[in-house]
């Protein structure tokens, strides 16, 4: 499948467990191991589907999905129109362009919005793709609840 293969729209209500749910396989395949145990729990306590879909309905988080027909293939989050959160690409599916059409129409979105900079906390996995999606670091490295990432920033959002 080829990046045109993927349909990315905003995220149904009724498929917030299936993404969450593939947040929850993906982060423990591809991030945990570099986690610390109080990470890792931190990092599943925050998927709390309660919690999650109160954050949508006060229109906090708006979730995005990347389809290929019926098929989730990944999914991503914006915090308040510019903080992306919660990108995440089911494992056999990395590298064929799903997260890249994702993070390219959650960035319209900001641009239609008004949002002049977008910002994520990328994990140390993550730099590189975010890096080629124009994002650059703003801040070291930071350690909060045993999470690792790197504030990145991209301020030119209507060049893509």
């Amino acid at each position: 499948m080829s990046a045109m293969d993927w349909k990315v729209r905003r995220l149904p209500a009724s498929r917030l467990s299936e993404a969450l749910a593939l947040c929850r396989e993906v982060f423990l395949e591809f991030d945990a191991p570099e986690f610390q145990p109080e990470g890792i729990a931190a990092f599943l306590a925050a998927l709390e589907e309660r919690q999650v879909r109160r954050m949508v309905r006060s229109g906090l988080l708006t979730f995005w999905g990347a389809f290929c027909g019926r098929q989730l293939a990944g999914m991503g989050a914006l915090r308040e129109n510019r903080h992306i959160s919660l990108l995440f690409v089911r494992g056999e599916l990395h590298r064929r362009g799903v997260g890249s059409a994702l993070v390219r129409e959650m960035l319209r979105h900001c641009a239609r919005a008004g949002t002049e900079r977008v910002t994520v906390y990328a994990s140390p996995q993550g730099v590189n793709f975010y890096r080629a999606m124009g994002f650059r670091p703003f801040a070291p490295e930071q350690l909060r609840d045993g999470i690792r990432y790197i504030p990145m920033e991209r301020t030119e959002i209507y060049d893509f």
